[in-house]
């Protein structure tokens, strides 16, 4: 009897194999990346709606508003009115982890700072987002029609952490949402590509809509 003979791939079989699962990989990983990405976009939007409802029930106080009005937070703006609030707890502890963007490279502070508030500082890479100045954020948060204002956006760090989309809170907003230079132009902000890369400089509390944020 003649013995059957065994043959195992040649090597532009294997080469075939490999392409095949090469690319499937490829495939998923493109996936699992958008929707990664995705899952970031909408978790940055919750989270700074979040810390926009908790500042504006606070300011439905009138122990709150006295602290911003013309109290210990009334000259505060970007980064430093946030810790002042934390501060003087016109937000908890269980708002610290709202104050950094998922999406970029912040880190959350411990809450156990929090133990002592009067010595509690917000570290510049604790903090994801604009601030409003303390004795105009009620002002500010009031503004509807074409005196419309951007409320808390993300800082010049976290500027484009969604490429050219920046995520924003309006004053007449209810939902947080990603706006772009297009998007602006077509509601009469015209904002130049200088602009638009150096917020810091070039917006921040001089350019409406972003005329009444602070980094």
């Amino acid at each position: 009897m003649k013995r059957a003979v065994s043959r195992g791939f040649t090597l532009v079989e294997l080469m075939v194999v490999i392409a095949i699962i090469g690319l499937l990989a490829s495939v998923l990983a493109t996936s699992v990346v958008s929707k990664m990405k995705q899952a970031s976009h909408d978790l940055d939007k919750k989270v700074l709606l979040d810390l926009y409802n908790a500042l504006q029930m606070q300011t439905q106080e009138d122990k709150q508003k006295v602290k911003l009005i013309r109290g210990p937070i009334a000259e505060k703006r970007g980064r430093e009115f946030w810790e002042a609030c934390f501060q003087h707890k016109l937000l908890d502890a269980q708002m610290l982890p709202k104050m950094i963007a998922k999406s970029g490279q912040d880190l959350e502070m411990d809450r156990r700072s929090l133990d002592n508030p009067e010595m509690f500082v917000l570290d510049p890479l604790g903090c994801s987002w604009t601030g409003p100045q303390g004795n105009e954020c009620m002002i500010l948060m009031s503004l509807r029609g074409k005196n419309r204002r951007v409320v808390i956006c993300a800082n010049e760090r976290n500027w484009l952490n969604h490429e050219d989309e920046v995520l924003t809170i309006w004053s007449d907003g209810e939902i947080a949402e990603y706006i772009d230079r297009e998007m602006l132009a077509g509601w009469g902000y015209e904002i130049s590509e200088e602009q638009w890369l150096q917020p810091g400089a070039e917006l921040f509390g001089k350019t409406a809509p972003f005329d009444g944020v602070f980094d």
